[in-house]
């Protein structure tokens, strides 16, 4: 058995009564949302003292070597890099105007044999 009773609501709902109204919560009001916080007195102090937030540059958008494939590859080249030349290459290709990795790839190879 539980012993334990509830606790009372304060609500008047007794179920031996025969009256079977609903109780009255004419008198509820909902809460008001509470205020947003005000920057102001952060701002003032900031700007008196020289204070200027601290924000990291925007991060370049990412390339997607997907969106630049071409079809009629049949072999594939495969070289490990770091993360950064990787975006970097990517970067540079989109920013040449060529389709492809392969486009880019050979421009250099030819920037670099001086054809």
């Amino acid at each position: 058995m539980n012993d334990r009773t509830r606790g009372d609501l304060g609500i008047n709902n007794d179920d031996k009564g025969s009256d079977n109204s609903s109780p009255d919560f004419s008198d509820f009001k909902p809460r008001s949302q509470p205020p947003s916080p005000s920057t102001e007195p952060v701002e003032r102090p900031a700007l008196e003292t020289g204070f200027t937030t601290r924000h990291a540059p925007p991060a370049p958008p990412k390339v997607d070597g997907r969106s630049l494939r071409s079809s009629n590859r049949t072999t594939q080249l495969n070289i490990a890099v770091s993360p950064e030349t990787k975006e970097r290459f990517w970067s540079l290709a989109q920013a040449a105007g060529v389709q492809t990795g392969e486009d880019f790839l050979k421009r250099l190879m030819d920037g670099f044999v001086g054809v």
